[in-house]
């Protein structure tokens, strides 16, 4: 005779056992920057925020030039989908040619989903963390969908 256990009707999911963050639209707001180390020799940094979730799809600021502390107010929205934990900012200061990076930094979005709202001034670490490149002034709200 042979018998079967059944442990669950559902199947087990090895691979995300955590709790899963819901679909839903993200609101971004880069409001402004203060004291982006300078990448530039003459002058200061013309500066702007690249933004996103997956690196297929990034959004970016306008650039503002010549100010280590500037002024951005632009709003964006992405849609949210399962698997979608960590939003990412790289600051660069724009050349004639090319880029030169100022900083980066993540957000864990489960900020965002505990509270539905999420606004602070996130440091550009630098190397282990030990000093600051900067930091961004970062709104964020969180609908459901």
């Amino acid at each position: 005779m042979h018998k079967t256990l059944i442990l669950s009707s559902k199947p087990f999911d090895f691979i995300n056992t955590h709790e899963t963050m819901p679909d839903g639209t993200l609101e971004v707001f880069i409001i402004e920057g203060r004291n982006l180390k300078d990448q530039d020799m003459i002058g200061q940094n013309d500066a702007y925020v690249e933004i996103y979730t997956d690196k297929k799809y990034k959004q970016r600021t306008k650039t503002i030039s010549n100010t280590n502390n500037p002024t951005w107010n632009e709003r964006f929205t992405f849609n949210l989908h399962k698997g979608d934990d960590t939003i990412h900012f790289d600051v660069y200061d724009a050349d004639v040619v090319g880029r030169d990076a100022i900083g980066n930094c993540k957000v864990k979005l489960k900020h965002v989903f505990d509270d539905g709202r999420f606004d602070e001034w996130v440091k550009l670490p630098a190397m282990f963390g030990l000093s600051s490149k900067g930091e961004i002034r970062v709104r964020m709200t969180f609908t459901v969908s």
